[in-house]
């Protein structure tokens, strides 16, 4: 069976105590702070339009042949996985779709977006087919309207179905009940991209709207007028995220799942929902994660409350303003929470396609593999995961800390980041507990 409660045990596979792990943690992040505040006086991340690649390789990148045989990957992909998920065999240990689905797709998009930038918006088999009509909304403009100004909401209620489905359902593992996921919520984007055109993806699904997000860290952008590929400062790249409805949202959505991921996997948890009926499992994992994302906004918001004194502009929407700067923080929460599950579990993705119908078959010669789980130890899986958040939150303070050089007084200036800090710091205390606590 695929094992979805994602990272490490216990705390006995950190190197150092908990405790200290905490300390060190949030010490880090508040060290990051102190040298932005002493060495970055103005804001910079605006400045830095990136150096232009060759053009050939620009325009290579954007050929019709290119572009179309990724599509093509990306349909005869997504029709290889749904076949495997449909016919193949019916539990997780010998279907490989649902590792396919979980670890190589959901985990994989981050650091290929990361990486190479908004890669699923080139493989998204249901951007594909909305293009054979041309491109145009079937429903007019008002329909292409609606979808601009519904902004990342259709993505939020998208990838909380998803989450739903991965952390709270009973059998998230099971090859139909990720078939029947995975057939209807293409159903839907499909006719709301039909009706609405291919822009409806941008972010409307949320999974390209997960790459896409995610891209905004990626060393490869695009000009301001979109013709030509940059190599370009990450940080930069993140500062230019596009506002737009749902956005804070969208990222605290993020934060929240693998808060409650962490908090699913402690003693306290385990002990409240052993031994209820499913209805009543349901219900409480329904609560749960709706709960954990309710206070990673609160605490995001709570805390911008307490900067608004100190703005230049008081008219300035803070949430919207800042809400890049939890994009590298969920980047990390994800590395933290999913690195073992890749290590691991991502093998099987590969073990199992030898024969991903269940027919005898031996296509790639691993017939009878099994996981290696000497591959990398508890304390290297311990100290990624650590690291991952630390990492993740020092670069969420510098991006926070270039914009309130932008938007505060020069007056309060420090004084007016102080909530912001103290937010990321419980977000890494809280996070390092729930990742390797009991």
């Amino acid at each position: 069976m695929i094992v979805l409660a994602h990272g490490i045990g216990g705390r006995s596979d950190l190197p150092v105590p908990l405790w200290l792990a905490v300390y060190a943690a949030a010490a880090a992040v508040v060290a990051s702070f102190l040298v932005a505040v002493a060495f970055w006086p103005s804001p910079r991340l605006n400045q830095q339009p990136g150096r232009p690649l060759p053009a050939g390789l620009s325009r290579l990148a954007d050929t019709p042949v290119t572009r179309g045989a990724l599509r093509a990957v990306g349909v005869l992909a997504g029709a290889a996985f749904l076949v495997t998920a449909w016919a193949g065999p019916a539990t997780s240990a010998t279907n490989p779709a649902p590792t396919w689905f979980y670890v190589w797709f959901w985990v994989g998009l981050v650091p290929a977006s990361v990486l190479f930038g908004p890669v699923w918006k080139l493989l998204n088999p249901l951007r594909a087919v909305t293009l054979l009509t041309g491109g145009r909304p079937l429903a007019g403009d008002r329909a292409r309207r609606f979808a601009e100004r519904a902004g990342y909401w259709p993505g939020v209620a998208s990838l909380a179905a998803f989450l739903w489905l991965e952390l709270v359902y009973t059998e998230p593992d099971s090859p139909r009940a990720v078939a029947l996921f995975v057939s209807l919520y293409a159903l839907v984007h499909l006719i709301a991209g039909l009706l609405c055109g291919p822009r409806w993806f941008d972010r409307g699904d949320g999974f390209e709207a997960y790459s896409n997000v995610l891209a905004s860290l990626a060393p490869l952008g695009r000009e301001p007028d979109g013709r030509r590929l940059v190599l370009r400062n990450p940080l930069a790249g993140l500062a230019a995220l596009p506002a737009a409805a749902g956005l804070v949202a969208f990222v605290c959505l993020l934060l929240g799942s693998t808060a409650f991921d962490g908090l699913s996997r402690t003693t306290p948890w385990r002990l409240l929902v052993n031994g209820t009926s499913e209805l009543a499992y349901l219900a409480l994992g329904t609560i749960g994660l709706a709960t954990s994302v309710a206070v990673v906004a609160l605490i995001y918001h709570g805390a911008l409350a307490l900067t608004r004194p100190y703005l230049a502009d008081r008219e300035r929407s803070l949430p919207m303003a800042f809400a890049h700067t939890l994009v590298p923080i969920a980047v990390g929460y994800t590395v933290a929470h999913y690195f073992s599950l890749v290590v691991f579990q991502g093998q099987a993705g590969a073990l199992l396609a030898t024969d991903p119908l269940g027919l005898g078959w031996d296509v790639l010669g691993t017939a009878g593999a099994r996981i290696d789980y000497t591959v990398i130890s508890t304390r290297a899986i311990a100290l990624v995961q650590v690291g991952a958040i630390v990492a993740g939150h020092m670069v969420g303070v510098v991006a926070a800390h270039d914009r309130a050089v932008a938007l505060l007084t020069r007056r309060h200036n420090r004084r007016g980041q102080y909530p912001l800090l103290a937010a990321m710091v419980a977000y890494t205390s809280a996070g390092i507990a729930l990742l390797v606590g009991t």
